[in-house]
């Protein structure tokens, strides 16, 4: 909210536009309600908002190892053992509750959910966090109503993984969780609250920030912010003279602005795939495809940002070997999902950070012991960005060519002054 010796004379039009438009139709929403057809008008359904995720096998290490020790995240994950994880496939049983838990849980991308995908996930919060000044996250047991504009509302809140947290933290600083108390007490879903608790906590700790929380829904806000109130405000009136959508819905016009920020979130999280293919290469020595996970493509974006954050980041480890114990049997290139892991012609193992989901089932694998995890440095996960490297060197070029010349120049002046100075001797 604008404070009062920041607004202006354009606050005081968006005021005056809004009481006018409140007197003038002092009963328009009640009246749009009563005459709305009833079979048309929107009611809430909790189940709109679950969806049984998807399993990729080829991405399961326990399917392509075929050792079923490795890794047991999703079946832990699970409050209604649902997930069954054969020799060829992973299978979801009808008594699925449609949490989204094990797509969050998985580090290799082998369970998600199409429609809360990381990118889905980052974009429907960064669309009302900038839109509101407050963006509130839920779920449907803590909402049990139709949402308003800036509540985002989810199966389970432990769905949002903590990569996207700690996105949404570095960008935003109005993100709150909506729980009240008793509602994951109560809660079916039993895992749930121990997941986003641990999620959101490495995220806050990631981030240097930190989630709000609210408990009671007479304090949530749904107010606009002040920019998206004066960007709405601005756009319609300059387009108010000509028959365009967005002179008829003014709504519109503010919500374009949001759209562009997001299509450059979109642009930035591709160039940055491209940037890390370039830097390190887009295949193993084997000819793999490396795999960048959705939700470690969400963080390597915000963290290109503001590298300054990898000072904070910890508790990501990744595998080192020792070349004494290492025989090449090529078991830890099997057990990584991502290809991060690559055995070269001489048979030495070659990790890229980055890709790295960080998982440890390469060491487990590891049946002589060589591979062991270390902590993670997060500044490895600063991807270089050879424009912007290009563009530093041209900098620096140019600047050397200006000190040149000044100095050339400084040198011809003095030359000048010390001609006078003889002259004037004479």
């Amino acid at each position: 909210m604008a404070n009062e010796e920041e607004r202006d004379f354009l606050d005081e039009l968006i005021d005056l536009q809004s009481d006018w438009r409140a007197l003038s139709n002092p009963l328009g929403d009640i009246a749009d309600s009563l005459m709305q057809d009833p079979e048309k008008k929107k009611r809430w359904n909790p189940a709109e908002y679950k969806e049984v995720p998807v399993a990729n096998s080829m991405r399961c290490v326990r399917v392509a190892t075929q050792d079923h020790s490795l890794c047991t995240r999703c079946l832990d994950i699970c409050p209604t053992d649902a997930i069954t994880i054969t020799a060829k496939s992973i299978k979801i049983g009808e008594t699925c509750r449609k949490c989204g838990l094990c797509s969050a849980i998985c580090p290799t991308d082998a369970l998600f959910t199409r429609s809360r995908m990381p990118k889905n996930l980052y974009e429907s919060v960064a669309r009302r966090a900038s839109a509101y000044k407050k963006c509130y996250i839920t779920c449907t047991r803590a909402l049990k109503r139709l949402p308003k504009g800036n509540e985002v509302v989810l199966a389970c809140v432990g769905l949002i993984p903590r990569d996207v947290w700690f996105a949404l933290l570095a960008d935003y600083n109005n993100i709150s969780v909506y729980l009240p108390v008793g509602i994951c007490d109560k809660c079916r879903t039993t895992t749930g609250e121990e997941m986003l608790s641990e999620e959101i906590a490495t995220a806050e700790e990631w981030a240097d920030a930190s989630v709000g929380l609210e408990v009671d829904e007479a304090d949530l806000n749904h107010e606009y912010t002040r920019a998206y109130k004066r960007s709405q405000f601005v756009s319609s009136a300059m387009q108010s003279g000509e028959r365009l959508l967005t002179g008829t819905n003014p709504a519109l016009a503010g919500a374009k602005a949001i759209a562009n920020k997001i299509q450059d979130h979109a642009k930035r999280v591709n160039e940055l795939t491209t940037s890390l293919e370039n830097a390190v290469g887009a295949r193993t020595s084997g000819n793999k495809q490396r795999q960048l996970t959705s939700r470690r493509k969400i963080m390597l974006e915000a963290l290109q940002r503001t590298p300054s954050l990898a000072d904070c980041i910890t508790g990501l480890e990744v595998p080192t070997c020792d070349s004494t114990l290492c025989t090449s049997c090529g078991d830890c290139v099997t057990a990584c999902s991502t290809h991060a892991l690559d055995l070269d012609k001489r048979g030495h193992v070659l990790v890229e950070a980055a890709y790295c989901s960080n998982c440890g089932f390469c060491a487990d694998a590891c049946p002589e012991g060589a591979l062991s995890m270390v902590p993670l440095d997060a500044h490895e996960l600063v991807v270089p960005d050879p424009y912007a490297e290009e563009i530093a060197r041209k900098k620096a070029e140019a600047k050397a060519e200006a000190d040149k010349l000044m100095a050339k120049g400084k040198k011809k002046l003095k030359k000048v002054g010390d001609l006078l100075e003889s002259l004037d001797e004479k």
